[in-house]
């Protein structure tokens, strides 16, 4: 089937709520059948992952508290665009704030839409290298325990479920296959 025979078109959209980091709306759209429906939709300007790599089988986790969730979670660093902001240069703050390592190699590992039912999320990944110790200097918002680990390690507590979120599975994923 050609692209065209999904494609739905926005008659209007309504803004519920904007945000410091999400903007709601709810959108009229007209179906490729004609017939009309909404969707709900959250506005995001994207994020960063990154795979810090220390050597071929070290990799750095942070572990924080998610609020939404209300659990503490092992995560790959990662961090929210600022608006137009280069990915790369993201990725390199969000390392540096959260973890205090500085890389020297960058590699994109691609882009993953983590919420495509009702979000215009995209994360950006990428594999750091060749990475210099220095001070994390996190958001104050923040509170952040950094860790080096077993790549394996970290693999093992994906497939026994001590790591659950999707961007650090994806992450660990885009580098261990």
């Amino acid at each position: 089937m050609e692209l065209q025979a999904f494609k739905e078109e926005k008659i209007s959209s309504q803004k519920v709520h904007e945000g410091k980091i999400l903007t709601y709306t709810v959108d009229k759209i007209r179906l490729p059948s004609g017939r009309e429906s909404t969707r709900e939709v959250i506005i995001h300007n994207g994020g960063v992952t990154i795979v810090p790599q220390l050597d071929q089988s070290k990799i750095v986790l942070v572990r924080q508290f998610r609020y939404a969730i209300g659990k503490v979670f092992w995560e790959l660093p990662a961090g929210t665009l600022h608006l137009n902001e280069d990915p790369v240069l993201a990725a390199k703050r969000e390392l540096k704030e959260e973890t205090g390592y500085i890389a020297n190699k960058w590699e994109s590992l691609g882009i993953v839409y983590p919420l495509p039912g009702y979000s215009t999320e995209v994360l950006y990944f990428f594999k750091a290298t060749d990475l210099v110790d220095g001070e994390p200097a996190p958001d104050p918002d923040e509170n952040i325990e950094v860790k080096v680990m077993d790549l394996k390690q970290a693999w093992s507590m994906i497939k026994d479920g001590e790591i659950r979120d999707a961007k650090t599975i994806a992450g660990i994923s885009l580098v261990m296959f």
